[in-house]
């Protein structure tokens, strides 16, 4: 009986491990592959505040992939630093899954990504940068579509710090008009750091295969 019990203690462990090797060796992608198969619709929500560096990478991700969204299988919403405003449109979607984007404490690397499940955001999540917290806007979400899938994808940030100049997003290339019509558009140009923008287009990549695969 023993011998059972700690073979599949053993076997638990080394399945643990093998999950962080996979992060870790770059298998980001099959991870979230697997974890999505079957799913046929998903929120994207990118979260953070686009004017201090790595805090707009929710924002950024999304920022890039709008134009994939879909009336039935995707939808991507940057709900910058206030989520609880865009409840509703998570809601009237009725998406299988929701997938929030955003920064994270986990004590890795900057640059490091991983899935936060979410029972431990609001373990992992600073709200220094949101009006409501994270876990909370989860939960009155769930109250309305209780069978969802909930999970963070975060991003651990090299800097933090704020920007003194800030240039309007896409400034040159988009008119006051369609800033108005589009909220999912950053307001001021996103400045991540090297570190940060390397992974997060490689997230982007990531997504963009999901797409063709669903």
């Amino acid at each position: 009986m023993l011998t059972h019990i700690y073979f599949f203690f053993e076997t638990q462990k080394l399945i643990f491990k093998q999950i962080i090797n996979n992060l870790l060796m770059g298998d980001f992608n099959a991870l979230l592959l697997n974890r999505l198969s079957g799913v046929k619709s998903i929120v994207f929500m990118g979260i953070g505040e686009e004017k201090l560096s790595d805090d707009g990478v929710g924002p950024y991700i999304i920022s890039e992939l709008l134009s994939f969204s879909d009336k039935e299988k995707f939808l991507f919403i940057n709900a910058g630093t206030d989520p609880m405003a865009r409840i509703d449109d998570v809601v009237n979607f009725k998406p299988e899954c929701l997938i929030l984007i955003d920064t994270c404490t986990v004590k890795k690397p900057p640059g490091t990504i991983t899935i936060l499940e979410r029972e431990v955001i609001k373990e992992y999540v600073p709200i220094s940068t949101h009006t409501i917290p994270v876990h909370i806007v989860i939960d009155l979400i769930v109250e309305k579509l209780p069978n969802l899938n909930v999970f963070m994808i975060g991003f651990v940030p090299e800097s933090l710090e704020g920007f003194k100049d800030l240039k309007l997003y896409k400034e040159d290339s988009l008119t006051l008009e369609e800033r108005s019509i589009n909220i999912d558009l950053p307001f001021f140009e996103i400045n991540l750091t090297r570190t940060l923008k390397v992974e997060a287009d490689k997230l982007i990549k990531i997504i963009k295969e999901l797409i063709k695969s669903i």
